[in-house]
């Protein structure tokens, strides 16, 4: 795992442009660094490596072939790359290391950019072919790996991360009012935009071309939506005991120590047994909350001591906001407001003091049906079915009453969805601010630039009405909240503390085995994930394969509530984007979340004027995280 990144001027390339470039990402790849430049200083590439496929020198990026025509600068694992390199060494292709590195070049002098459909695991990279003078910059199939860009018509650069495009000389740093407008509604910026209007997200499952001072993206790979309606539930178990094995096992290829995060949750634990199962003896990682309601170590100590792994926890406290805001400002580098980062942040710091890879449980969520919002979705649809338009608009009305109280929450939630559309229902289960009552907080100016603004514009490209429900929402959130909320999270907070994770259940292989699994088999008796909790009934304890489901979740509403320090010191008398007076527009439902991701907002705009974002500095020793509770190996946690 690493931190990439490179440059394409009009002026010649300067050396010290690539050196800023790579100490911005040092936190990515702690243990080697690398430049680059062609003759000509026209374009540089940079690379900080996280050691863990063949660890020696030789494997330093950026790296070339033999004839110094193809350069590669990469971050991510390759976890086919055995099987490719054997099969081109059958057709004459020579190694001079051990890494998977090498191997994505010496597939792209045999098959060109089609390469990357061969390749299987988490990756970014950007390649440069000397002899075509094109710059391909390739993003992995789910969105694991973050690959940014930039580009002004004479200026071009790309980076794992923005604080690395960041150091750049003379770009245009004018921030994208539509991403803001955009992150109230979703907690992040939605791909392609980033916060700035000239930098961009390559797209999952993309590659882009840079050529000739023009830009074209490519889509090479989609989520297969064609279930085999005819297969039987046990065809579909051994299909996914067949594809889960192999994925968790092609997950732990490492020369280093692997260990895992472990919620508690089924897909964490399911990675877990599948690994001890693989490998024998593991090591477990869990963060705990001061909070009993968020609190889920007991039943990560369960699996833990049903599986023998060797177990640790930490909890992490009260204290962690004021702590962590400038934290997770540094790390994201534009507003990301998933209260669950910080937690994350914790965590990865705990692991990282013993193991440098970990397995995680993320994307069993979208991959097996497994929100509760699913759910919820449906109610509204059998409620939109049985009620007639015009008592379906009565009750939106009802819903607009006495929205300061807090009784009845979840009835005026449902009442308020049920004169939408199934989209906007989608939208309004998963939203974190309505569209008024984001207007509302961000004022009259906002609401009057926005008036006719989609704001369901991202989930309205992926909403596809002809497929079977629970699959239409799977693809969404597969598309959406997975690689903009989920996995930049992880990646982001891993990768501060150099720390590789890894999620299984996101192989590609396996995806496309499951969409084939009839929705039946994913959804049933109003529950997700019923294949996968029919595949692990006897590898799991009862308490939580029966357990509903409960997220990774900070508890933002007892941590912030009465915290007038923190949002004083934050919003000031005025605020850049929302003044303190309309918090009191926000809505009860989830408001601690919703304070959270305001502060995170106007914690990032302090420093977006002069920087895309400030140093990242190591996490060190957190306020508000107690000692670790380490377990042995075998049985006894």
């Amino acid at each position: 795992m690493c931190g990439i990144g490179g440059v394409l001027f009009e002026a010649p390339v300067e050396q010290p442009w690539l050196d800023a470039m790579v100490r911005a990402l040092s936190h990515r790849g702690p243990d080697d660094s690398g430049t680059w430049m062609s003759e000509g200083r026209e374009i540089g590439l940079v690379h900080a490596r996280l050691s863990i496929i063949d660890l020696s020198r030789a494997a330093r990026q950026p790296m070339s072939n033999e004839s110094g025509t193809v350069w590669l600068t990469y971050n991510g694992e390759i976890y086919n790359f055995r099987e490719l390199r054997r099969g081109l060494e059958s057709m004459g292709h020579r190694f001079r290391t051990a890494s998977d590195t090498e191997v994505i070049i010496h597939a792209y002098e045999q098959w060109g950019i089609a390469c990357v459909s061969k390749l299987r695991g988490m990756f970014a990279f950007g390649l440069w072919d000397t002899e075509r003078r094109e710059l391909f910059l390739v993003r992995d199939r789910i969105g694991i790996k973050p690959l940014n860009y930039y580009w002004d018509g004479r200026r071009f650069a790309f980076a794992s991360e923005l604080k690395a495009i960041a150091t750049l000389p003379g770009l245009d740093r004018e921030i994208d009012r539509s991403a803001i407008f955009d992150y109230l509604t979703y907690l992040y910026v939605p791909t392609p935009k980033t916060a700035y209007r000239r930098a961009r997200k390559v797209p999952p499952g993309h590659f882009l071309t840079f050529a000739h001072g023009g830009i074209s993206l490519t889509r090479y790979w989609d989520v297969p939506l064609a279930e085999e309606d005819s297969m039987g539930e046990r065809r579909a178990l051994e299909l996914l005991g067949e594809r889960l094995e192999d994925a968790v096992t092609t997950s732990m290829v490492s020369d280093v120590p692997v260990g895992a995060f472990l919620s508690g949750g089924l897909d964490s634990s399911a990675v877990l047994a599948q690994m001890a199962e693989t490998r024998g003896e593991v090591r477990s990682f869990t963060m705990d909350f001061d909070v009993s309601t968020h609190s889920e170590s007991v039943y990560a100590r369960s699996v833990a001591k049903h599986i023998g792994s060797a177990h640790s926890e930490r909890t992490v406290g009260r204290g962690a906001p004021a702590e962590m805001l400038e934290r997770i400002v540094a790390c994201y580098d534009e507003p990301f407001g998933d209260g669950s980062a910080m937690p994350t942040l914790y965590l990865s710091e705990f692991a990282r003091e013993s193991v440098k890879v970990v397995l995680s449980g993320d994307g069993g969520d979208e991959v097996f049906a497994g929100y509760t919002w699913y759910g919820n979705w449906l109610r509204q649809q059998t409620l939109r079915r049985l009620a007639p338009r015009r008592v379906r608009s009565g009750f939106s009305k009802i819903a607009t009453l006495g929205l300061g109280i807090r009784r009845g929450l979840r009835l005026r939630h449902l009442l308020a969805g049920a004169a939408m559309d199934p989209l906007q229902q989608y939208a309004h289960e998963v939203e974190l601010l309505n569209p008024e009552e984001k207007r509302a907080v961000l004022g009259g100016d906002w609401r009057r630039e926005f008036q006719d603004y989609d704001d369901y514009w991202y989930y309205r490209q992926f909403w596809k009405p002809e497929l079977n429900k629970i699959t239409r929402m799977q693809y969404v959130d597969l598309k959406t909240y997975l690689p903009d909320d989920i996995l930049t999270k992880v990646d982001r907070a891993s990768m501060a503390v150099g720390l590789e994770v890894r999620p299984p259940l996101l192989d590609h292989v396996l995806i496309e085995s499951v969409f084939k699994i009839p929705p039946r088999y994913l959804w049933k008796n109003g529950q997700g994930k019923y294949i996968l909790r029919k595949l692990m009934s006897e590898r799991l304890p009862a308490s939580t394969l029966e357990r509903p489901k409960k997220g990774f979740s900070a508890p933002l509403s007892v941590w912030l509530d009465g915290d007038s320090g923190l949002i004083g010191r934050t919003l000031g008398r005025s605020g850049t984007y929302v003044h303190p007076d309309r918090l009191n527009a926000l809505e009860y439902r989830a408001r601690g979340a919703k304070v959270w991701a305001i502060l995170v907002l106007e914690e990032w705009a302090k420093h977006a004027a002069r920087s895309f974002e400030p140093t990242l500095t190591p996490v060190g020793e957190a306020v508000g995280v107690s000692g670790a509770v380490d377990g042995s190996p075998g049985r006894s946690v």
